[in-house]
């Protein structure tokens, strides 16, 4: 429930309760004034003349006549309840009350009430010293009546005033806690990444003010430290490019020279043999890498010059696919179980040519020779799915998430795993889509890549 509704509900709440509370004190008040009245009725009735008067002789109300006090008579002698005078008319009497002693003497103390049919108040007074007992008795069956209605009367206003505060909360609360609804929307907007918005100022000194304040406070930071890092990393992808530019020409010259000499047919010791061929080794591999880290960045480069999917030309992966991991069963050895169909993206095809190559190499090192490779490319509601099995050693579920890190180590590892799958990883991303590594059925890995399919198709071949 949101706080809206909390606030609107419980404001709703205290009002019925505070309505109800005054409306019992109302009540309770309202219930000892109508008492109080009866009870001087009753005393004014038995102080009457007339009253005094019916002490020796009965009498009953004509038959158009209402009378609303009963009198009764008790002897002295024998202690005989002796009615004079019903109340109400003489078709419809209202019965007298049957009273015990003790109801008698605690009537001649006080007004009393008696229970029956209907409840009745009941008062006593001696007509005069050691005389007969004058008792006078009316029915509440008005004050009752009145009673029902002062209570349904509290019930319906305070369910009334409490829907109406509840409504005059509720536009309150929303008119208060606009500016609340702005900050979640321009929060929303900052977190998919529009630091262009702002929130609306709110009135100073208030909360929603100080709010407001902070997090246009927070935006702004977060924007400036956005770029920072961007432009931290812009300037490290230039340096990694330039560098690499750089390191290439005198790696190959090394490279080139070492080759000539182990070309050269001179006599040479075994740590000369030994040393050229490591010379020979290393440089390779550290021209692969600078090879890996050019090839990154130009994905780089070419995700951020062309965000847009539709910049992009159509391409048809299955001709890339088949043609790469073909190679690797010609020149592998590896026995090669492929399945393809016309899956055409938007992408940038020397990209996928590269993530195809990667791929096949990690199969080929990372795999024993004759061991089963299974490939299949296919198009499904709208995506391309590419899903490679292999039955090698397979990458530990903890380093999965770690392999498309730049040069990420195993744990316990001194080998890194190199740039290939981070390139694979970039190219995925830069055309939209994911990459997911988990377990072979063939025992190995398994490296699956989902990205969207193109709106336009190609003709396939």
């Amino acid at each position: 429930m949101s706080l809206r509704w909390r606030i609107t509900l419980l404001t709703a709440a205290l009002i019925a309760i505070s309505v109800l509370l005054v409306g019992v004190g109302i009540y309770l008040v309202a219930a000892r004034i109508q008492l109080s009245t009866v009870d001087r009725s009753l005393s004014a009735a038995l102080t009457d003349t007339r009253v005094r008067a019916l002490a020796t002789r009965s009498t009953s109300a004509a038959d158009d006549e209402e009378v609303a006090i009963g009198i009764g008579r008790v002897a002295a002698r024998n202690g005989v309840l002796t009615v004079l005078r019903h109340a109400g008319t003489t078709a419809e009497q209202v019965p007298f009350p049957t009273l015990s002693a003790t109801d008698l003497a605690a009537a001649s103390v006080g007004p009393i009430t008696v229970p029956g049919e209907p409840d009745q108040r009941v008062f006593a007074r001696q007509a005069r010293p050691n005389g007969a007992l004058i008792v006078a008795a009316t029915p509440l069956t008005a004050l009752e009546a009145e009673r029902a209605r002062l209570t349904r009367g509290i019930v319906s206003s305070a369910a009334l005033v409490a829907l109406l505060g509840a409504v005059a909360a509720w536009l309150f609360v929303r008119r208060a806690f606009r500016p609340m609804a702005d900050m979640v929307e321009v929060t929303g907007a900052v977190a998919a990444g529009d630091l262009t918005q702002r929130v609306a100022p709110a009135p100073a000194g208030t909360e929603l003010g100080d709010l407001a304040s902070a997090v246009n406070a927070m935006i702004d930071s977060l924007s400036t430290s956005i770029t920072q890092v961007a432009d931290a990393q812009e300037q490290l992808r230039r340096f990694v490019s330039d560098a690499s530019h750089e390191i290439r020409t005198p790696l190959t010259v090394i490279r080139g020279y070492a080759e000539v000499l182990a070309a050269a047919d001179v006599p040479r010791s075994e740590v000369e043999t030994r040393a050229l061929a490591r010379i020979l080794a290393e440089s390779g591999r550290l021209e692969r890498l600078v090879t890996q880290l050019l090839a990154l960045e130009r994905v780089e480069a070419r995700a951020s010059v062309s965000a847009s999917a539709d910049a992009r030309d159509v391409i048809d992966l299955e001709p890339i696919v088949r043609d790469g991991f073909t190679d690797l069963d010609a020149l592998g050895g590896r026995p090669l179980t492929i399945a393809t169909v016309p899956a055409q993206v938007r992408a940038d095809s020397d990209a996928w040519l590269q993530v195809v190559a990667n791929l096949a190499q990690n199969v080929e090192r990372h795999t024993p020779a004759g061991s089963p490779v299974d490939v299949r490319l296919s198009v499904d509601g709208g995506q391309v799915r590419l899903v490679v099995d292999d039955a090698g050693p397979g990458i530990p579920s903890a380093d999965r998430n770690r392999v498309v890190e730049r040069f990420a180590r195993p744990a316990g590892s001194v080998a890194g795993f190199g740039l290939g799958m981070s390139i694979v990883a970039a190219v995925v991303s830069s055309t939209g889509g994911t990459l997911t590594l988990g377990d072979s059925p063939s025992g190995g890995l398994r490296v699956e890549i989902t990205v969207p399919g193109a709106q336009t198709s190609v003709p396939s071949r």
